[in-house]
Protein backbone atom coordinates (compact mmCIF):
# COMPACT_ATOMS: atom_id res chain seq x y z
CA UNK A 1 0.00 0.00 0.00
CA UNK A 2 2.59 2.25 1.19
CA UNK A 3 4.37 1.69 -1.98
CA UNK A 4 1.44 2.77 -4.37
CA UNK A 5 0.87 5.89 -2.87
CA UNK A 6 4.67 6.36 -3.17
CA UNK A 7 4.25 5.74 -6.59
CA UNK A 8 1.51 7.79 -7.22
CA UNK A 9 2.79 10.74 -5.50
CA UNK A 10 6.18 10.92 -7.65
CA UNK A 11 4.05 10.76 -10.81
CA UNK A 12 2.03 13.63 -9.84
CA UNK A 13 5.26 15.50 -8.53
CA UNK A 14 6.43 14.19 -12.10
CA UNK A 15 3.34 16.03 -13.70
CA UNK A 16 3.50 19.35 -11.79
CA UNK A 17 6.85 19.80 -12.63
CA UNK A 18 6.02 19.20 -16.74
CA UNK A 19 3.46 21.38 -16.70
CA UNK A 20 4.86 24.62 -14.79
CA UNK A 21 8.05 24.30 -16.74
CA UNK A 22 7.86 26.34 -19.46
CA UNK A 23 9.19 25.81 -23.22
CA UNK A 24 12.32 26.47 -24.25
CA UNK A 25 11.27 29.51 -26.75
CA UNK A 26 9.03 30.82 -23.59
CA UNK A 27 11.62 31.02 -21.33
CA UNK A 28 13.97 32.68 -23.12
CA UNK A 29 11.94 35.81 -24.61
CA UNK A 30 9.30 35.70 -21.38
CA UNK A 31 6.19 36.69 -23.52
CA UNK A 32 3.13 35.07 -23.43
CA UNK A 33 -0.01 35.27 -25.71
CA UNK A 34 -2.66 37.99 -23.70
CA UNK A 35 -5.48 35.67 -23.89
CA UNK A 36 -9.37 37.24 -23.49
CA UNK A 37 -11.90 35.17 -22.06
CA UNK A 38 -15.28 35.16 -24.84
CA UNK A 39 -17.36 37.74 -23.35
CA UNK A 40 -14.08 40.32 -23.28
CA UNK A 41 -12.89 39.08 -26.42
CA UNK A 42 -15.54 40.23 -27.98
CA UNK A 43 -15.90 43.17 -25.99
CA UNK A 44 -12.43 44.26 -27.29
CA UNK A 45 -13.03 43.01 -30.80
CA UNK A 46 -15.75 45.39 -31.43
CA UNK A 47 -13.70 48.43 -29.95
CA UNK A 48 -10.29 47.49 -32.20
CA UNK A 49 -11.84 46.19 -35.25
CA UNK A 50 -9.75 43.16 -34.95
CA UNK A 51 -10.30 40.01 -35.96
CA UNK A 52 -10.63 37.09 -33.54
CA UNK A 53 -9.06 33.49 -32.89
CA UNK A 54 -11.13 31.23 -30.50
CA UNK A 55 -8.86 28.74 -29.12
CA UNK A 56 -11.21 26.27 -27.50
CA UNK A 57 -9.66 23.34 -25.23
CA UNK A 58 -9.98 21.34 -21.87
CA UNK A 59 -7.13 20.38 -19.30
CA UNK A 60 -7.80 16.97 -19.53
CA UNK A 61 -6.88 16.86 -23.81
CA UNK A 62 -3.39 16.18 -24.09
CA UNK A 63 -3.38 17.44 -27.39
CA UNK A 64 -4.22 20.83 -26.07
CA UNK A 65 -1.41 20.45 -23.60
CA UNK A 66 0.93 20.58 -26.38
CA UNK A 67 -0.68 23.13 -28.14
CA UNK A 68 -0.13 25.21 -25.23
CA UNK A 69 3.59 24.04 -24.81
CA UNK A 70 4.72 24.16 -28.39
CA UNK A 71 2.45 26.23 -30.19
CA UNK A 72 2.08 28.96 -28.34
CA UNK A 73 5.20 29.51 -26.69
CA UNK A 74 6.54 30.17 -30.20
CA UNK A 75 8.06 33.40 -30.26
CA UNK A 76 6.25 34.69 -33.84
CA UNK A 77 2.56 32.71 -32.66
CA UNK A 78 2.65 35.07 -29.92
CA UNK A 79 3.84 37.91 -31.26
CA UNK A 80 0.94 37.44 -33.97
CA UNK A 81 -1.97 36.72 -31.91
CA UNK A 82 -0.77 39.53 -29.27
CA UNK A 83 -0.69 42.32 -32.20
CA UNK A 84 -2.56 40.97 -35.51
CA UNK A 85 -5.97 39.68 -33.20
CA UNK A 86 -7.47 39.26 -30.52
CA UNK A 87 -7.05 36.00 -28.80
CA UNK A 88 -9.59 34.20 -27.10
CA UNK A 89 -9.55 30.80 -25.23
CA UNK A 90 -12.24 28.69 -24.16
CA UNK A 91 -12.95 25.68 -21.66
CA UNK A 92 -14.95 23.81 -23.07
CA UNK A 93 -16.01 21.89 -19.85
CA UNK A 94 -17.08 25.92 -18.17
CA UNK A 95 -18.58 27.03 -21.15
CA UNK A 96 -20.22 24.58 -23.22
CA UNK A 97 -22.73 26.83 -24.92
CA UNK A 98 -20.08 28.56 -26.59
CA UNK A 99 -18.51 25.38 -27.81
CA UNK A 100 -21.98 24.26 -29.14
CA UNK A 101 -22.55 27.37 -30.79
CA UNK A 102 -19.39 26.89 -32.70
CA UNK A 103 -20.18 23.56 -33.83
CA UNK A 104 -16.82 22.31 -31.93
CA UNK A 105 -16.58 18.31 -31.86
CA UNK A 106 -12.82 17.80 -31.06
CA UNK A 107 -10.24 19.15 -29.39
CA UNK A 108 -8.07 21.58 -29.34
CA UNK A 109 -10.22 23.31 -31.99
CA UNK A 110 -9.27 27.04 -33.33
CA UNK A 111 -12.01 29.49 -34.66
CA UNK A 112 -11.58 32.28 -36.40
CA UNK A 113 -13.83 35.46 -36.91
CA UNK A 114 -12.59 37.61 -39.25
CA UNK A 115 -13.46 41.47 -39.08
CA UNK A 116 -15.51 41.52 -42.53
CA UNK A 117 -18.33 39.00 -40.53
CA UNK A 118 -16.96 35.55 -42.08
CA UNK A 119 -15.69 32.51 -39.84
CA UNK A 120 -13.53 30.01 -40.69
CA UNK A 121 -13.42 26.86 -38.95
CA UNK A 122 -13.47 25.04 -36.19
CA UNK A 123 -10.02 23.87 -37.26
CA UNK A 124 -9.69 20.84 -35.42
CA UNK A 125 -6.51 19.45 -33.86
CA UNK A 126 -2.60 20.02 -32.65
CA UNK A 127 -1.14 22.52 -35.40
CA UNK A 128 2.95 22.64 -34.97
CA UNK A 129 3.56 26.61 -34.61
CA UNK A 130 4.83 27.06 -37.83
CA UNK A 131 1.64 25.99 -40.04
CA UNK A 132 -0.81 27.62 -37.23
CA UNK A 133 1.20 30.52 -37.95
CA UNK A 134 0.80 29.87 -41.68
CA UNK A 135 -2.83 29.13 -41.96
CA UNK A 136 -4.05 32.36 -39.68
CA UNK A 137 -1.64 34.72 -41.85
CA UNK A 138 -3.31 33.24 -44.95
CA UNK A 139 -7.04 33.46 -43.71
CA UNK A 140 -6.22 37.00 -42.57
CA UNK A 141 -4.75 38.21 -46.00
CA UNK A 142 -7.85 36.45 -47.97
CA UNK A 143 -10.69 38.01 -45.57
Amino acid sequence: MKTKIAVCLTIMMALTVFWACPTADSAQSGKQIEWYTYDDGMAKARQSGKSIVVYFHADWCTYCVRMQKETFSHDSVIDFMNNKVIAVKVDVDEEKSVARTFGVRGLPATVMLLRNGDKVGPMPGFIPPKNYLSMLTKIMEQS
